[in-house]
């Protein structure tokens, strides 16, 4: 479970991290990079929304009690909520252009660990509805993951695409007994609490703040489960345990939620230790692990009797923004171990949330070490230093179906930057290779980066890794669906927008200026003289009305039962934004296909 869950973990160490937000603010450091370390928090106002005009004054923080000189202070925007029209309704969000890991646009990382064994079969249905309201006020960018635990492990892997998270939760059901001793439920937090542990480990390191949604309706709090005069029980629940997992959140960055979805009948303690040291059982008071959990993290806790579905929405409204302060730290603090940490602002009715405790990694960690696009993929960690953006794009490659061709087109979003090798993979859901390809020097020569890669059909995981001429390592994780739409009797490629130049046509992610995009689709399964119809619309959103409506010409092409649908699309007149191109196709009577296709269109 850690080797899958540590790719959505990056490189960069909170040290270059520090050093990389005084540039940003147009300061020069104190001090050289290691004598200084950053410190993420969140600070929401009176109405539990971020505060977004915080002052580098108004923060105080100390480290082990000692405050330090906060140098530099940046809001780090990840998600912006939808503004609503005057009817009050939240405009549909539009799918990404493409996928990239520069942080203006990686959107947030959640994690959601569900506890099945503290859930009775049958109470699931109020946990489903509040997930399916948190999912939908979440934005296209933001990724998700499901675990379970204590022994389920990965059920979706980090995905961008939340369907899958709510298919995920719609398959689980609760597998706790009807009835749970003390020593039980110590047994099964004790295991829960090392799961919790081995996932936060395989996070650290990681370039932003993770957000953990730990859902289980009762964890068990410490106990000895023998008696004083004997040895520990196989069911030995010390606070060393709580404590292990919260150390673990801190070099992780991660800042937990404890969502409970039931209310649980509190049982008192069977017997309590006498004098004599017999008659012990310890706390069987259900709630008191999730209290340690809590208290070990700062997490909030939250309980679905209180709002109902409505309850996890909070998760999604406190996380869209938090900061980023950089402190002044004696180099022989960082010795790579955990300090206590407290965070305050000078504003009255404000809240803060932060981790009680920090990380001070070595100094070594602080280096950057070249990877090779290789040794990114065999790491499945993602890395910052080298902004790009990737997209792909399927079509049927076998007649029988049982072969997709997927087209990955990379770039570096600065144009200035030239890749010197790039590598293409595509990972099933069990997190297992499946194909790969490495650029040749033609293809590197050429902006953007063109490579296929032929796989079955099925959901994918595509990374793009690479390093550019000044060694700078970079990678960008997508989802890829390698399955052709069905239009009636006829099957469906992706379109394919871009660009012609010099009588070839070039796939672009990203457009300017340009009057027209050309797309084009192929349609599997027709026959020759079939009365095949396409259009292509252009709107602001997936179901929103057209602003464009251009019709598709229709091709022959070496296949008779393949053909190309294929046509100039009009944006000049379209104002910086981005856009769904929605391509129509099928046969007169037949059902109509509709494929999908996110365009950016940027100032020039």
């Amino acid at each position: 479970m850690t080797q899958v869950v540590r790719r959505i973990a990056g490189t960069v160490g909170v040290l270059l991290v520090a050093a990389a937000i005084l540039q940003s603010a147009g300061q020069a450091p104190a001090s050289s990079p290691r004598d200084m370390v950053a410190v993420d928090f969140y600070v929401l106002g009176p109405d539990r929304r971020p505060i977004t005009d915080l002052r580098a004054d108004e923060v105080t923080i100390k480290v082990d009690g000692r405050t330090r000189k906060v140098s530099a202070l940046r809001l780090m925007t990840v998600a912006t909520a939808p503004s609503p029209d005057a009817a009050g309704v939240a405009p549909e969000p539009v799918p990404p252009p493409f996928a990239t890991n520069t942080a203006a646009e990686t959107g947030r990382t959640f994690i959601m660990v569900f506890d099945d064994e503290s859930i009775r079969p049958g109470r699931e249905r109020p946990l489903r509805a509040a997930v399916s309201r948190f999912l939908g006020s979440l934005t296209p960018r933001d990724r998700v993951s499901l675990l379970t635990v204590p022994h389920g492990g990965m059920k979706v892997d980090l995905t961008t695409n939340h369907d899958r998270i709510s298919e995920g939760f719609a398959q689980l059901t609760g597998h706790a007994p009807e009835t749970e001793t003390g020593s039980e439920g110590a047994c099964r937090t004790r295991t829960v609490l090392e799961s919790l542990e081995g996932m936060l480990n395989s996070l650290a390191g990681g370039e932003g703040p993770t957000t953990i949604v730990f859902i289980s309706a009762s964890e068990f709090g410490p106990r000895r489960d023998a008696p004083a005069t004997l040895a520990p029980g196989m069911c030995e629940l010390t606070t060393r345990v709580f404590e292990r997992m919260g150390g673990a959140a801190a070099p992780a960055r991660a800042h937990f939620w404890v969502v409970q979805p039931d209310q649980v009948m509190l049982r008192g303690s069977l017997a309590t230790e006498t004098i004599a040291g017999t008659g012990f059982s310890g706390s069987d008071n259900p709630l008191e692990g999730l209290e340690h959990i809590a208290g070990v993290t700062a997490a909030e806790r939250l309980s679905l009797t209180t709002a109902g579905d409505a309850t996890m929405i909070q998760i999604a409204q406190e996380t869209t923004s938090y900061y980023s302060a950089v402190i002044d730290t004696a180099a022989a603090d960082l010795d790579g171990i955990n300090r206590g940490l407290d965070v305050k602002v000078a504003r009255g009715g404000y809240h803060v949330r932060a981790r009680p405790m920090l990380f001070l990694p070595k100094p070594s960690t602080a280096r950057i070490v070249t990877k090779s696009p290789a040794d990114m993929m065999k790491d499945s960690r993602l890395f910052y230093d080298l902004p790009l953006r990737a997209t792909a794009y399927a079509s049927l490659h076998s007649a029988d179906g049982s072969r997709m061709k997927v087209v990955a087109v990379a770039e570096p979003v600065d144009p200035a930057v030239k890749l010197k090798e790039l590598s293409v993979g595509l990972f099933d859901g069990s997190g297992r290779l499946t194909g790969q390809v490495t650029a040749t020097a033609d293809q590197l020569a050429s902006t953007p980066v063109v490579a296929a890669l032929l796989v079955p059909p099925g959901t994918y995981r595509m990374r793009v890794a690479a390093i550019d001429a000044a060694g700078r390592s970079g990678s960008v994780d997508a989802d890829v669906s390698a399955e052709t739409i069905p239009a009636g009797p006829l099957k469906l490629s992706s379109i394919v927008p871009g660009l012609s130049r010099g009588g070839m046509f070039v796939p672009r992610m990203q457009f300017g200026n340009e009057p027209v995009v050309i797309g084009f689709i192929e349609i599997y399964g027709g026959v020759a003289g079939a009365p095949i119809g396409a259009a292509v619309e252009v709107a602001r959103s997936v179901n929103g009305p057209p602003l464009v409506v251009t019709p598709f010409a229709i091709e022959a092409t070496n296949d008779p039962s393949t053909f190309r649908a294929s046509g100039a699309i009009p944006i000049g007149a379209l104002p910086p934004g981005d856009y769904v191109i929605r391509a129509l196709v099928g046969l007169q009577d037949k059902p109509v296909g509709r494929v999908l296709r996110t365009i950016r269109k940027v100032a020039q």
